[in-house]
């Protein structure tokens, strides 16, 4: 093949065939005539299209005798990969021992080309940046331009000159383009060199992050973006190495020599010195914004390249580990996650204004990315200082809670004493969450943390956290389906406003509020179905204890109304003997009577007592108060009105005469310590079998009781020592005279015991369950207090109620 034929092979391949074809006897034609043009030496500049582009070019290089000089932009290359016949007019041209210089923009899109075409045809490339020509001069006789050669695109149009004065002008513009261009082996060795292999790993040696840092400052071609502690500054500002690095980057900046300076975000607390710290920043103009929440990964991002760690710095020094990445996912991470950070920022300027001023920023921001209302969410639990209020919408809310990590965060908060409060419709699912279980499988609940059940509402949408009553995010729920938090939310809402933060805190507190509310109805509801229960057994019982002693009344005054009448039908035939006779069954019908009157009359006085507690008003119980010796109170209920009793079932009484003076004064009502003394001694009787045993002791100091030696350590002294709420009462007692009564009978039912002094409470077949419950109350009214507790040897119960001094002086 002649080097016509390559000509015609090179030049056909330049213009779109799709747009053009032509016979070759009409192409031997157009080849006549432009023979025949340059044998008539015609001058003239034309624009040409389609298919004369290719005789145009064919003519320009074939022509071509001494030299040809090229001026091409960065996106030439592409054109040229796409159409192979190119190299080959390099191929004719340098055959011909013709000079070839190229100058154009070299970039690391287009360096492979370069790099393959530089030698192979002897072609001299220099390298001018942000060149944007397209032309060719051939022998300094004739200039050939294209219009603006786009990426991958074939050639539409060429402009053609033999006009000397353009031809000239054009070659001037060359070689000033030349004069000013930089060979192409320096330009290569520049990219080569600044282009980082796409790798990540990690440095574990301080030295060697120490020296990485330095080298990365120093090579950063372009601005790079720092999110970090307080703590790099503070290794600045005594690492002089490092911090020259930094000062000569901004350098380079203000020279021209690299684009971007340096922006940092941070966190600037209202410590003096960090004030001033960031001042000495802000003056070598490093741009500084204070961003409340910073990511818990610190990060340094350049155009190449990023560096990470986890470490905060501690007195200035370096970090121990950091993570180096030239992967272009992570630079556009960080640089993404940054951009973020320092849209929302406050400059560091006006934040040190409002420290030094005690000015506050109150913001409501609105968060789209969800991911980064995640961080926020964690930044909040994580960093709170005293109060943390949350308000879980869902149980699936609580479970993408646990899969984010925040369950565990506010476990750890629970130890750190941060006070905690829980809103949840799932308030089981959370306390297996974060309490564990005892032994007896029952939850060892915090101090500090508290949780409630709140009911499901359909318009409850949103997960809410509050933190230190200042801060408040909430997230608006998308679909609760979803297992992770940042695909379940939508838009989310993060304010420091006061106006919207009470808002809030208003909204948790009401339906804290209602919770609680809720909870004591449905207590009170309990209460009231167990009192109602109560109140129908009171009422069978009070109607059984009425109905009997009535009934008895009424059957022995019917039997005294015969025998009156018989008496007064019959009183000449009576002897005395018979008379006799009636009048002694008389009497025991008479005892029976009053006996059952009594009865009758103690539950009536019993009814009306309980009727005057529950009314609340003051001295509705008419206590009237003087000075009692209380021993011979108890003696004499004990002598008369129990003796009976206590004959019936041969019981032992059995006063501590080590604690009982002569006399104990007390300053009590009369009818009232009667009253206490009867029911407490009386059920004492009633619970103890026959031939039991009951002892009483009546002291002036339970202090000076724990100092006394006993023998037998089953007494009741023994009893009374034993129990803690005694001992912790002690110091307050020290004004009370104390009255202790134990049996040796069954005791007192552990499912008894804690209701023991409430009313229609009973453990007997018989009973209203009143006597205790109003013992009580009656105690209380005149300034006592009393106690009851089983025997330390298992064996019978003590009951100890209290009563103020009388003063004596």
């Amino acid at each position: 093949m002649d080097g016509r034929d390559d000509f015609l092979k090179a030049t056909n391949d330049l213009v779109d065939q799709e747009s053009f074809s032509s016979q070759p006897s009409d192409r031997r034609n157009d080849e006549v005539g432009i023979e025949e043009q340059q044998e008539k030496k015609t001058i003239a500049t034309r624009i040409v299209y389609g298919e004369e582009i290719v005789l145009i070019a064919e003519k320009f290089v074939r022509t071509c005798k001494r030299d040809l000089n090229i001026c091409i932009n960065k996106n030439m290359p592409s054109v040229i990969v796409n159409f192979p016949a190119i190299t080959r007019f390099y191929e004719v041209l340098h055959r011909n021992s013709v000079k070839i210089r190229i100058v154009t923009e070299i970039t690391s899109d287009n360096l492979g080309y370069w790099n393959q075409n530089n030698y192979k045809y002897g072609i001299e490339i220099k390298h001018l940046s942000d060149i944007n020509g397209n032309f060719a001069i051939s022998d300094d006789s004739e200039y050939l331009a294209s219009t603006v050669i786009h990426e991958s695109k074939p050639l539409s149009e060429m402009i053609h000159s033999n006009v000397k004065e353009i031809v000239e002008q054009n070659k001037l513009v060359f070689e000033t383009f030349w004069k000013n261009a930089i060979p192409v082996e320096q330009k290569i060795k520049e990219i080569e060199r600044r282009r980082l292999p796409i790798q990540t790993y990690l440095i574990e040696d301080s030295a060697e992050a120490l020296a990485y840092a330095q080298n990365f400052i120093e090579n950063a071609d372009t601005g790079f973006s720092n999110s970090t502690s307080i703590g790099y500054f503070k290794l600045l500002a005594q690492n002089q190495t490092l911090l020259q690095a930094y000062l000569n980057h901004l350098s380079k900046n203000k020279e021209g020599k690299v684009k971007g300076g340096i922006r940092w975000v941070t966190y600037i607390d209202n410590k003096k010195d960090d004030l001033k710290l960031i001042k000495k920043f802000l003056d070598m103009n490093i741009e500084i914004k204070h961003v409340r929440s910073l990511p818990p990964l610190y990060f340094s991002v350049s155009r190449k390249q990023c560096v990470t760690t986890i470490e905060d710095l501690k007195n200035g020094e370096m970090f121990q580990r950091i993570v180096h990445s030239s992967e272009p996912l992570y630079i556009t991470h960080y640089q993404k996650v940054f951009d973020e950070l320092w849209e929302t920022g406050i400059d560091a300027r006006e934040r040190i204004r409002q420290v030094e001023t005690g000015a506050t920023v109150q913001a409501t921001r609105i968060i789209e990315n969800p991911l980064i209302t995640k961080q926020y969410f964690i930044d909040l639990v994580r960093y709170a200082k005293e109060e943390i209020l949350i308000l879980f919408p869902s149980l699936n809310a609580v479970k993408r809670e646990v899969t984010m990590g925040i369950i565990d965060l506010l476990k750890k908060r629970i130890t750190e004493n941060i006070r905690i409060r829980i809103l949840s419709p799932v308030n089981e699912n959370i306390r297996e969450l974060l309490f564990s279980k005892n032994i007896k499988g029952k939850y060892e609940f915090k101090e500090n943390i508290l949780s409630r059940e709140i009911r499901k509402q359909e318009n409850l949408i949103s997960t809410i956290v509050i933190v230190d009553r200042k801060y408040v995010l909430a997230t608006e729920l998308k679909d609760d389906s979803q297992e992770l938090f940042e695909e379940a939310i939508g838009v989310s809402t993060y304010s420091t406003s006061k106006p919207t933060v009470l808002s809030y805190i208003s909204i948790f507190e009401s339906l804290w509020d209602q919770t609680e509310m809720f909870d004591n109805l449905k207590l009170a509801n309990e209460k009231l179905i167990q009192s109602e229960q109560l109140e129908r057994e009171f009422i069978n019982t009070a109607a059984h204890e009425l109905r009997t002693p009535t009934q008895a009344v009424m059957g022995y005054a019917e039997l005294y109304k015969e025998v009156f009448d018989n008496l007064l039908e019959n009183t000449k035939v009576t002897s005395d003997d018979e008379l006799r006779r009636i009048i002694n069954h008389l009497k025991e019908h008479f005892d029976a009577i009053s006996r059952n009157s009594n009865r009758l009359d103690e539950l009536i006085n019993n009814l009306l007592d309980v009727a005057r507690i529950e009314s609340n008003r003051i001295n509705s119980l008419q206590i009237r108060k003087e000075n009692l010796d209380i021993v011979k109170v108890i003696n004499d209920i004990i002598n008369t009105e129990l003796e009976q009793k206590i004959k019936n079932k041969n019981i032992e009484i059995n006063f501590i005469k080590e604690y009982i003076n002569e006399h104990c004064w007390t300053y009590a009502d009369k009818s009232r310590l009667n009253q206490i003394t009867n029911n407490i001694v009386g059920n004492a009787i009633n619970f103890t079998g026959q031939n039991g045993k009951i002892d009483i002791i009546i002291t002036e100091n339970v202090c000076h009781m724990n100092k006394l030696d006993v023998e037998n350590k089953n007494t009741i002294v023994d009893n009374m020592r034993g129990n803690n709420e005694l001992n912790i009462e002690g110091n307050k007692l020290r004004e009370q005279i104390l009255v202790g009564i134990s049996d040796n009978g069954k005791g007192i039912s552990p499912h008894i015991m804690p209701k023991l002094f409430e009313k229609f409470i009973t453990s007997s077949d018989t009973g209203t369950g009143l006597g205790l419950y109003i013992t009580r109350n009656l105690i209380e009214a005149m300034g006592g207090r009393i106690w009851a507790f089983n025997n330390n040897d298992g064996i019978g119960s003590t009951f100890v109620f209290s009563l103020p001094k009388a003063d004596t002086k």
